[in-house]
């Protein structure tokens, strides 16, 4: 059991014996370690460089098509209010032109309780109040359709 011992311990001291390096050796490992590191450093810092200008691109890229979408829904938006307004503007006319003219019906029944001269002049008056009432109910809306006319 000695014996085997004694070539156990011969054997494990040749291995460490051949195992260890001599300094020039050591030197040289340390030196390629570092060119391996600086190259796997260099490498690394063209793939950031690359990552960093590609996601730059999408980057600008995205900021343009929401700047494009935008201006898409600003355009639509626009049309959508100038076409509401437009609408809005025609329906406001057609009210007023409907009290309008019922306040002429009622003037003119009212004319017609009198007679000659009189009744000429109330509904003289009754006409041109309609008129100059119709006259600013067209003016309202030509206003409101030529501001619907112009986009934001």
């Amino acid at each position: 059991m000695k014996r085997h011992l004694l070539v156990l311990a011969i054997t494990a001291a040749l291995l460490l014996g051949g195992c260890q390096e001599t300094p020039r050796e050591t030197a040289s490992d340390v030196a390629k370690a570092r060119q391996d590191s600086a190259q796997a450093v260099d490498e690394a810092r063209e793939d950031a460089d690359k990552s960093r200008a590609d996601s730059g691109r999408k980057v600008a890229s995205a900021q343009q098509d929401y700047a494009e979408t935008t201006q898409d829904a600003r355009g639509k938006l626009g049309e959508v209010r100038s076409e509401a307004l437009a609408k809005t503007a025609q329906a406001d006319f057609d009210l007023a032109s409907a009290a309008i003219e019922g306040r002429f019906e009622v003037a003119r029944q009212k004319c017609d309780a009198m007679s000659g001269t009189g009744k000429d002049a109330c509904l003289s008056a009754a006409d041109a109040k309609r008129t100059a009432d119709l006259a600013a109910a067209v003016a309202r809306r030509d206003k409101t359709l030529l501001a619907a006319d112009r986009p934001d």
